[in-house]
């Protein structure tokens, strides 16, 4: 190949050959460092709104969908297919319209539309809306969710996505360091989608509200949208124009980079793609994988995932950062392959690093929130960020590696990132539904290095250096074996040496285990290492006792629905109730469905009773779509901080289920105080009190240490007929699955209320646009302010020892005792709770 020589300014990025520039053209005026800063002010404060409108819309539309994996695919492949389509679109519209009249039209549009998305949203929110949405067959009900989260959000994506290449024409003034200009605007971009997450997570979700901070996104866009147009009319009164050369003339201005010869080969526009194709795919399934790894050690809080997301996107910006310095350096294919092997490389290394660094131990580092936080994000760093930085190096590089084209730099950054972000969203599917269920998590790493290595491979192949490649080939095989050898980076782990793994799923949404605890007796059901479902063995009593309170409080009760499966111990408690005609479980995670059946010598075959119907669903979603009524509804114990979760105990939530009740109905929500603060359970009971006229607190558990209570909600005051419930009583021990002291008569179930709960503060709530309690708790249990011994007991004495009795419509009828009277035996039966919790 021919050398070309182009002028020393140029000998930078070495892949593209430049034509001799055409001495009649004038000269383009370069762009300031002024409208270079604004240009990037602008595209960091866009990519903080996109971040926000992902994060909002994906709760809103979680609420109609449910709360699922598959929902979260559905959602993030919606938002990924418009953001293609806007960079194809702008990528079409470039070098035809004005750059900065068109982002800021863009901008504009995203904003005016984020705005009625919401509105639409709570149309589709309903009974019927959601049975639109709702198939017996999945593929088609994917389909339709699909169809119908691409046109919710189609004409705000497509906007945001057309941002890039138009801001990318902008920046293609001038013949200096167009490249490096366009890549450190990119990285600011992602910077801003970083500042998005911590503030989305960290503020305004739990402040401002899920809604209201789409709204407040909107408006930053705007402001956005505003920006633009002012700088154009700046530039415009200072003579520049606010748009470069035709594309035409635009390649072939001269480019930045060393001298082309044989040994530097261009890339042509299919390697470009297929390169950006296999960046983007790697590099989302490689942020599941890394979240799927946090997750076995973190309380799983938003907060954690949120740390994940964030460390990801610094890294990606630091990548794109180097990559501006680096192809002025060295050659952009150079850059492209040892981002590629190298990232690889850590990529694979960095599992093992984190077992042999965690053992894989539940998290505790830091004495309070803060400090926790702090060191969860000093951990993901060491793990994420050497590796991630490497592979965010390989977009921009690619785009300083083109052949000669008839195209500008604009439309090859919108196509390349195009097909960049649909891999993606491939990517992140494939990663959760394929790779995680069918390989595993150390399999699905080592591939994913693998297919980095294959990448370089190519890279190098291309540039024909065959012993470079070889090299590379050969380097990664360890890290494939150490991640595949036996049980893995697991096998340097520190678990409990008295459990026996008996069985393990690789689901979508983590690790399911059955362990063996101790002797045959125990076994427990526990995802991701540290997140127990329940046990067998000593808990199955107090497990059957939240089945058997719920239904003993109704005097008939036909037809029953548990919210949540777990060790199926809870359900199980329904069994013996022969009254009951049917009994529907619903449960989020399918694995964990298979998992109970290896408990069936302990949950009485729960799963497969006759009676027995399993909704794999989330609970949620499944109370907006039934059709069914049901006599008793029991929300079993669930942990406050998991993400999401916190959609459980909202204000909706409660009005849907006491839209499911028959008349004269009760639901039961449990709720572990151990893992609430005080103020967390005022939140939640505030909540459920708002809803039924009539919400008492009943204990389930009265110990210090592990305290566990009831809140039960009814239309009227609950009636207990004392003659027909001992006898139901007595039904129960004759099946000699039913020894429940606390339970063994109707003047010892008399003895669990704690009191009528009344709304202590109104302006409080948890519901949906402000799901507090999913970011309060995780400072509650990471401050150690947790309702167990001494904060219990103080909490007992000021707050549940001073409640209204409980009204209950006793039969026979018993003589009416005066107020006075009444208020001295919940006196005495407060003392005795309070004897057997705290010994005083």
């Amino acid at each position: 190949m021919q050398e070309r020589r182009v002028p020393p300014q140029s000998a930078i990025e070495g892949t593209v050959p430049a034509l001799r520039e055409d001495s009649h053209r004038p000269q383009e005026p370069q762009l300031t460092r002024a409208g270079f800063a604004l240009g990037c002010v602008l595209f960091f404060l866009s990519g903080a709104a996109a971040l926000v409108y992902e994060i909002s819309w994906s709760r809103q539309i979680g609420l109609l969908f449910g709360h699922t994996i598959h929902a979260a695919a559905v959602v993030l492949a919606g938002y990924f297919t418009g953001l293609a389509a806007g960079y194809a679109l702008g990528s079409r519209l470039v070098g035809r319209v004005n750059p900065l009249r068109a982002y800021a039209c863009a901008e504009i549009t995203a904003a005016a539309w984020a705005c009625l998305i919401p509105s639409l949203l709570a149309l589709v929110q309903t009974e019927a809306g959601a049975a639109l949405l709702q198939s017996d067959h999945p593929g088609w009900q994917l389909v339709l969710r699909g169809g119908f989260c691409l046109l919710v959000l189609l004409p705000a994506t497509s906007a945001l996505g057309s941002t890039l290449p138009f801001m990318s024409d902008f920046l293609e003034r001038g013949t200096a360091h167009v490249q490096s200009r366009v890549v450190r605007a990119y990285a600011w971009n992602t910077v801003g989608a970083f500042a998005g997450v911590v503030a989305a997570t960290g503020f305004l979700l739990p402040t401002l509200g899920v809604g209201r901070s789409s709204f407040l996104a909107a408006g930053v866009s705007f402001l956005c949208g505003a920006g633009a147009l002012g700088l154009g009319r700046r530039l415009s009164r200072n003579g520049s124009p606010t748009n470069s050369l035709p594309v035409a003339e635009r390649a072939l201005a001269p480019a930045e980079g060393r001298t082309t010869t044989g040994a530097l080969r261009p890339f042509q526009p299919w390697l470009i793609l297929l390169l950006a194709g296999l960046s983007g795919f790697g590099t989302l399934a490689l942020q599941v994988l890394y979240s799927r790894l946090f997750s076995l050690v973190f309380h799983n809080s938003t907060y954690t995932f949120g740390t994940v997301v964030a460390v990801f996107l610094v890294s990606l910006a630091m990548g794109a950062w180097l990559s501006s310095f680096l192809v002025r350096l060295f050659s952009a294919p150079l850059v492209i392959a040892v981002g590629c092997w190298l990232g690889g490389m850590l990529a694979g290394i960095s599992p093992a690093l984190f077992v042999w660094i965690t053992r894989l131990e539940y998290f505790t580092t830091g004495d309070s929130f803060l400090t926790y936080l702090l060191a969860a994000s000093g951990l993901v760093a060491m793990i994420v960020l050497p590796a991630v930085t490497l592979l965010g190096m390989v977009l921009p590089s690619l785009w300083s590696a083109a052949a000669p084209r008839s195209k500008g730099l604009a439309v090859l950054v919108g196509q390349s990132t195009m097909v960049n972000t649909l891999a993606a969203a491939a990517g992140s599917v494939c990663a959760s539904f394929v790779l995680l269920p069918w390989l595993g998590l150390w399999a699905a790493f080592a591939l994913l290095a693998a297919s980095f290595t294959a990448a370089a491979l190519v890279v190098l192949l291309h540039q024909q250096r065959p012993l470079f490649a070889l090299g590379a080939g050969l380097t990664i095989l360890p890290v494939v074996l150490l991640l595949t050898a036996g049980t893995g980076p697991e096998q340097w782990a520190r678990l409990p040496e008295r459990e026996q793994l008996i069985r393990r799923w690789n689901s979508a949404y983590g690790w399911i285990d059955v362990v063996q605890v101790g002797g045959p007796g125990t076994l427990k059901v526990r995802q991701n290492l540290h997140y127990r479902f329940g046990a067998t063995g000593s808990n199955a009593r107090r497990e059957f006792r939240q089945a058997h309170l719920p239904l003993l409080l109704h005097p008939a009760p036909r037809t029953v629905a548990f919210l949540g499966l777990g060790t199926g111990m809870t359900a199980a408690g329904a069994v013996p109730h022969q009254e009951l005609e049917s009994i529907d479980v619903v449960e989020l995670i399918p694995e964990v469905v298979d998992a109970t059946r290896l408990l069936r010598e302990h949950n009485r075959n729960i799963v497969d009773d006759a009676r027995t119907r399993v909704h794999v669903d989330d609970a949620r979603h499944f109370l907006l779509t039934s059709e069914n009524r049901f006599d008793v509804i029991v929300s079993d114990l669930f942990v406050p901080w998991e993400s999401e979760t916190g959609y459980l105990y909202t204000v909706e939530q409660y009005r849907l289920a006491r839209q499911r009740l028959n008349p004269g109905g009760v639901f039961c929500l449990w709720l572990a105080l151990y893992q609430l603060g005080p103020g967390d359970f005022e939140l939640i009971a505030d909540s459920f009190a708002t809803v039924f006229p009539h919400a008492t607190l009943w204990w389930g558990e009265m110990h210090s240490r592990r305290p566990i209570v009831a809140l039960v909600g009814t239309e009227e005051p609950l009636q207990l007929n004392v003659n027909q419930l001992n006898a139901r009583l007595e039904e129960l021990r004759t099946t000699s699955t039913f020894d429940d002291s606390s339970l063994a008569t109707a003047a010892r179930l008399l003895e669990l209320p704690a009191g009528r709960w009344m709304v202590r503060n109104p302006q409080w709530l948890n519901t949906d646009e402000f799901p507090r309690i999913e970011f309060q708790t995780p400072l509650s249990h990471r401050d150690h302010r947790l309702l167990h011994g001494s904060t219990l007991k103080a909490y007992y004495d000021d707050v549940l020892y001073h409640l209204p009795p409980v009204e209950i419509i006793v039969r026979p009828n018993i003589a009416e005792d005066a107020p006075r009277e009444r208020q001295e035996r919940s006196r005495l039966r407060r003392n005795r709770q309070r004897f057997v919790l705290f010994g005083d």
